[in-house]
């Protein structure tokens, strides 16, 4: 595999499929996302393909679609790694 397909979140943490990230938001609101895949573009620009989900205390979680950014905008958003 090429060597783009495993970057380093804004924190260092290896950003890889299956690596989980959250943002923690005021009022305990909790971005969570999955990733999926790791590609570049036409112009070779890598975009992280994700599934992301919210939590905030008292709601039920409200699970969204897919999602696509491009690797610096997800690190900004995304600064978290969660262990499993």
């Amino acid at each position: 595999m090429s060597n783009w397909f495993v970057r380093k979140s804004a924190n260092g943490h290896p950003l890889e499929p299956g690596s989980i990230f959250r943002n923690v938001r005021s009022g305990n609101l909790v971005e969570t996302a999955r990733v999926l895949s790791i590609t570049k573009d036409g112009v070779g620009i890598p975009h992280v393909r994700f599934d992301k989900t919210l939590d905030c205390p008292g709601k039920p979680r409200l699970v969204e679609a897919r999602r696509i950014l491009c690797l610096a905008a997800f690190t900004q958003q995304f600064p978290e790694r969660v262990v499993a």
